[in-house]
């Protein structure tokens, strides 16, 4: 029986499965989601799939999901009712957060609303100092009459953050026990096992966070799990973590925090391994969805990741893939504000009703209905689905065109403009202002509007090459399978670079690795060999914020010296300028341990024909004023070194790329679409 693993990505408009057999042949499947139960479209994806490849449910070897659950309970507030048991004085550190304005000059600052309302964050009397000494324990009924209050209130998730709990969890241990054996059912979040690190903010953020999602993800992962065991599949059920590495249903569900950048760390993975194949170690991801816009950065084959970020305005401290995201996707309506200008975004139609054009009783226009009126999209879902022009070119004329006095071309090209501007910022955002020039990557455009909007993104940030790969609408799931099982731990160690004890620190990372190891040895099915990750955290003496710079494995002076180099020349590439004479400060030290996932080998090529590609049909594209009349070509008929003009379109199952007049397309020896992006005249 051939085996096959299965990759299932859950956008906010459609589901998107990939299967690959041990040939290495990859199938394709593209399914609306469902929102209200997302698990309902990944098991009708799957069943199309077995479906397609005429085989039972028995033959999935592997299953690796990317949802956006805790994502989505963030973005629409519909998480769990939390409550906080805090040390005493320090119940308000959420609402205090930093003095830091997240806009300079905006005078009405509207922050996030706090996610645990401050009659449910309680105060326990004890003490740990940052040296680690306990200085008062917490007395065990004191915890449990606060535990009793907060049950009255209605509390289902708790999240446990005590002062320096980071240097010492035993106060922590002791509260999570005295809770779990008053309210065994009771969801817990301790920050000592969410975020073992110093910055009591951050470190509260993240483990409130974890309690917010915590009983949406857990009850969705055993839904899925549930629906995947009644279709007949034994294999057991991974999930995607922000870090680019997946883990079982049980860890995610203990830490779903880790998984607010579930989908789109899919995509950036699967960005790492084109790379290794087709040899671009540089590549700028740009991925459009239904409903955002994600965009990364791979350089020499590797992901930028961050050990802190933002999410929807609440801090979190947890290692993850650097990824940028904006409410810009092909489901994201376009509107007019109160002074007559033209918006997209970030309210979105997503699955339902959809865009205008989808037919499914959608009434304000979208970037899609946008793409429709101008030619570009007429056929969704590989034919499935056939673009309702005419509702689209009348969403837009009242709802656009007639406000604002323009033709209907010129409204729908407006929406196009104002949403690539966005993209365009959002690509500065994670390459110029981190001091990368965009003009020496390759574009990787995929989702299933991403090949919509490349070109243009490309022309405006000075990017000469485009890259689509096969299946671009499936492309995140695809990276799913590409993903390694991977268990990232850190621990705050501060001390002078200068007087660091070089032996306490090796205990640290042998401490941090035995947990990284032990939990990794009881998931991993894979043959391939696992390998430990160090690094440290430093920082010139006096800064707020550190650089994570690896470490070998050897901790010795010559390994420090080193490490402490490679912090100048990485202060420098960032920020511009180097200290060599300030004292330097260790700040935290991290370990990744890492099973690499099965090695995928991309499309094969395909035996040449004689002659050039044929177009299928040619139709009506609007460029630059005026309507082209374009030949369509089939992408399933595309073969290694064929080459196209513009204007042109391509189309395939779950995502169309235009090219305008000024472009050239050659197909790869891997069916990729390499574009080579003209100057607009």
């Amino acid at each position: 029986m051939i085996e096959f693993r299965i990759g299932v990505d859950v956008g906010g408009t459609f589901t998107d499965i990939v299967a690959v057999d041990q040939s290495g042949a990859v199938h394709y499947v593209k399914v609306p989601s469902t929102p209200s139960d997302p698990s309902i479209g990944v098991v009708e994806g799957l069943r199309r799939m077995l479906q397609q490849l005429q085989a039972q449910a028995d033959a999935v070897g592997g299953f690796v999901h990317g949802t956006t659950v805790a994502t989505n309970a963030l973005l629409e507030r519909n998480g769990a009712n939390v409550g906080l048991l805090t040390t005493k004085g320090f119940r308000d550190i959420l609402a205090i957060g930093r003095q830091a304005r997240p806009k300079l000059y905006e005078l009405s600052v509207q922050l996030p609303p706090m996610l645990v309302p401050r009659d449910r964050r309680l105060e326990v009397d004890e003490r740990t100092l940052a040296d680690a000494t306990v200085a008062r324990t917490p007395r065990r009924e004191q915890i449990q009459q606060q535990l009793h209050l907060l049950l009255d209130a209605g509390v289902e998730s708790l999240a446990i953050c005590f002062l320096h709990a980071y240097a010492n969890d035993e106060n922590e241990r002791m509260t999570v026990e005295a809770v779990r054996e008053a309210a065994p059912s009771l969801f817990v979040s301790a920050s000592s096992q969410i975020a073992s690190e110093f910055r009591e903010f951050e470190r509260f953020s993240t483990t409130v966070l974890n309690a917010y999602v915590q009983p949406p993800v857990a009850r969705y992962v055993r839904q899925l799990a549930d629906r995947l065991v009644t279709a007949g599949v034994k294999a057991p059920l991974f999930v995607m973590r922000s870090s680019g590495g997946v883990a079982t249903a049980e860890q995610v569900s203990e830490r779903p925090v880790e998984t607010l950048l579930s989908g789109p760390a899919g995509g950036v993975l699967g960005a790492v391994a084109l790379s290794r194949v087709i040899g671009l170690g540089n590549l700028i991801t740009a991925d459009v969805g239904g409903t955002s816009f994600d965009v990364s950065v791979v350089a020499q084959g590797r992901p930028a990741y961050r050990n802190e970020g933002v999410i929807e305005g609440y801090p979190i401290r947890l290692p993850h893939i650097a990824i940028h995201t904006i409410g810009a996707g092909g489901g994201s309506i376009a509107w007019i504000d109160r002074a007559g200008g033209l918006q997209v975004g970030p309210q979105s139609a997503g699955a339902l009703p959809g865009p205008i054009c989808y037919g499914r009783g959608g009434e304000r226009p979208t970037v899609t209905d946008a793409h429709a009126v101008l030619g570009r999209v007429e056929n969704l879902i590989g034919g499935e689905m056939r673009a309702d022009m005419q509702s689209a070119r009348l969403g837009i004329r009242d709802h656009l065109a007639t406000p604002l006095r323009l033709s209907e071309e010129q409204a729908a090209d407006g929406v196009l403009r104002v949403v690539n501007a966005a993209m365009v910022r959002a690509i500065r955002l994670v390459t110029v202002e981190q001091g990368i020039d965009p003009r020496k990557f390759v574009l990787l455009a995929y989702g299933g509007a991403g090949p919509l909007h490349a070109i243009d993104l490309a022309r405006a940030l000075g990017i000469q090459e485009v890259l689509v790969p096969t299946a671009p609408g499936n492309f995140s799931a695809f990276g799913l399978l590409a993903s390694p099982l991977r268990e990232d731990r850190g621990r705050t160690y501060l001390s002078p670079a200068g007087s660091v004890d070089l032996g306490h620190m090796e205990a640290i990372f042998q401490d941090l690795e035995r947990d990284s190891v032990r939990n990794l040895k009881g998931t991993s099915h894979s043959a391939q060999p696992m390998y430990v990750e160090r690094s440290v955290d430093l920082r010139y003496k006096g800064q707020s914020y550190e650089l994570t710079v690896p470490l070998q494995r050897d901790v010795s002076d010559a390994a420090w010296q080193s490490v402490q180099r490679a912090f100048e020349e990485l202060h420098e590439k960032v920020y511009g300028f180097r200290h060599p004479n300030d004292p330097l400060e260790l700040v935290n030290l991290r370990v990744s341990a890492i099973v690499p996932a099965e090695r995928l080998d991309w499309a094969t090529a395909t035996p040449r024909r004689e002659g050039g590609p044929a177009p299928i049909a040619e139709r009506s594209v609007y460029f630059d004023g005026e309507w082209r009349t374009c030949p369509v070509f089939d992408r399933q008929s595309l073969m290694p070194d064929d080459r196209l003009s513009g204007p042109c379109v391509v189309q395939e199952a779950g995502s169309t790329t235009v090219l305008g007049p000024h472009e050239q397309l050659r197909v790869d020896e891997g069916l990729n679409l390499r574009i080579s992006v003209g100057r607009a005249s």
